[in-house]
């Protein structure tokens, strides 16, 4: 890793994410911001282990808030 910088890449399939970063116009920023704030609210975790492989807006607006280390 050279200066501290990693670059990934992200395949999207979702036609709202498509159009929600089609919608930033600082992508890197916005990804930076909601990576920090999961952090904050939540510390360094593995999300993989605490969310559902399939996830639509019904599941978000059950579950508002996402268990802290399970």
């Amino acid at each position: 890793m050279k200066n501290g910088i990693k670059r990934f890449s992200v395949r999207l399939k979702n036609d709202e994410l498509i159009t929600f970063v089609n919608k930033q116009s600082n992508l890197n920023d916005t990804i930076t911001y909601l990576l920090e704030k999961e952090i904050a609210e939540n510390g360094i975790r593995d999300l993989q282990n605490i969310i559902p492989a399939k996830r639509d807006k019904s599941y978000f607006k059950k579950n508002k808030e996402v268990p802290i280390n399970e």
